[in-house]
């Protein structure tokens, strides 16, 4: 049975105790459920909750994606009945495994936990306590996402990633030509001479570009890759991340090689480098001579320098070495059921982890470790994308990128999201779409 029909005649069965006209509530999902699912990837995708939360403390981010919630209910009610079939999907068990756990560390939390001199104990929980709600909050958002698209018979809803790629990159791109502009530049979170847009955080804002193009090439044609790329590149080295520009060169290598990208992407991409490498002094006399920079122009130089001696001497790069050294010692202080879910938010430093495999290993122990191998292989062996490449990529930018961030499985929601989507390994509706949309592409 093709997955349209079989959909058809579940929706069928699903419907007919409400006497409603199968054919009918079909033709209202055909445009609704699109429709919803392209604006709660925008949404979600353009860090929009986060960034109306910034503009307007009184716009808390679960309003957003409460009302996403509620637009995807209808959806959820007139496919109740493929609802078996995506409880078994590799994502829901995985998922299901992590909020078990998060459960689980939640209920036997305790001030009186000794977890030595690093972890700084929480009096009261209840700022830990939020935090892992939330945590499990944003799982469950996923899921009900993913449920949504793996039941879709239409393509037409990732057609949101394709304006996503001109608009994030965009937005980033005049964020760093008008800084403060699109938010105040005393904003928390927000770097000074650094390019982040709706997302506050550089760091953030650089993985999503990477992203928003890889499930935009899900529509994108071949011929319209390269520049795409390109703009996403110059997006991103102004965000001044040094793990997203690596990775959009590692990304640039790979998808050349396995013709996913054209040839011409490569050798103009190479050529732009060369030249930026050539400007790189240009560059930075330029940067101190912006007044909006003054202040910020010693860190801009030294994330440059990285690129030319491989130094590792700014604060950044110090803290980073400072949390992963504290993530291994709590590990190793409980290494099978780890520290806690939560713990690394409120301990004696700073920052947490900078590193999703280390927070789950010093959280969760070796269930930690489990967590994050079982989810690189469901990506990896995801049948999302016809072009194998790019399932490929998106599972390598997962286990690089979480080399450098620690928000994957919480806040960093447009991670989730993806992990939702590109998971999908078995034949059914969402796996049909993703095989018809790229009629040009190779099949390995």
């Amino acid at each position: 049975m093709k997955p349209d029909a079989a959909a058809g005649t579940t929706l069928h069965g699903a419907n007919a105790s409400l006497g409603a006209p199968a054919g009918a509530i079909e033709r209202f999902l055909a445009w609704y459920q699109p429709l919803v699912l392209g604006a709660a990837l925008f949404v979600i995708y353009a860090n929009l909750p986060i960034y109306a939360y910034i503009l307007s403390p009184s716009l808390l981010p679960k309003y957003s994606f409460f009302g996403i919630f509620v637009l995807l209910a209808p959806v959820a009610a007139l496919r109740f009945g493929e609802l078996g079939g995506y409880l078994r999907s590799p994502f829901v068990l995985l998922a299901g495994l992590l909020l078990l756990l998060n459960l689980v560390h939640l209920l036997g939390l305790s001030p009186s936990t000794d977890l030595g001199d690093i972890y700084v104990v929480d009096d009261g929980l209840d700022a830990r306590r939020s935090l892992v709600l939330t945590r499990i909050q944003y799982v469950l958002f996923a899921l009900a996402l993913g449920f949504a698209a793996f039941t879709s018979t239409r393509k037409s809803w990732l057609l949101a990633m394709l304006l996503l790629t001109l608009v994030v990159p965009g937005a980033v791109l005049l964020d760093f030509a008008r800084p403060g502009l699109l938010y105040p530049i005393d904003t928390p979170g927000a770097v000074l001479g650094r390019a982040a847009a709706m997302f506050i955080n550089p760091n953030m804002a650089g993985e999503a570009i990477l992203l928003v193009f890889l499930l935009a090439c899900g529509v994108v044609p071949a011929a319209w890759r390269g520049p795409l790329f390109l703009l996403c590149g110059a997006a991103i080295l102004t965000t001044f991340s040094r793990a997203a520009i690596l990775a959009w060169v590692l990304l640039l290598l790979f998808l050349s090689f396995r013709k996913t990208l054209p040839k011409s992407a490569l050798a103009t991409a190479l050529a732009a480098l060369a030249l930026a490498v050539a400007g790189l002094g240009s560059f930075e006399t330029y940067l101190q001579g912006r007044e909006e920079f003054e202040g910020a122009a010693s860190n801009l130089s030294s994330r440059l320098n990285f690129f030319s001696d491989v130094k590792f001497d700014d604060d950044s790069s110090e803290e980073r070495a400072e949390v992963i050294k504290a993530g291994w010692q709590l590990f190793l202080q409980n290494p099978v059921f780890g520290a806690g879910a939560g713990a690394t938010g409120f301990w004696s430093l700073r920052a947490s982890t900078h590193n999703q495999l280390l927070l789950l290993i010093a959280e969760y122990g070796l269930f930690g470790l489990g967590l994050w191998c079982w989810l690189l292989a469901i990506l990896w062996r995801g049948r999302f994308f016809r072009d194998r490449a790019l399932q490929f990529a998106v599972a390598g930018l997962f286990a690089f990128m979480s080399m450098f961030t620690h928000q994957m499985l919480d806040s960093a929601s447009y991670w989730l999201a993806t992990f939702a989507l590109v998971s999908a390994r078995h034949a059914g509706a969402a796996t049909a779409m993703a095989r018809s949309l790229e009629p040009n592409d190779k099949e390995d």
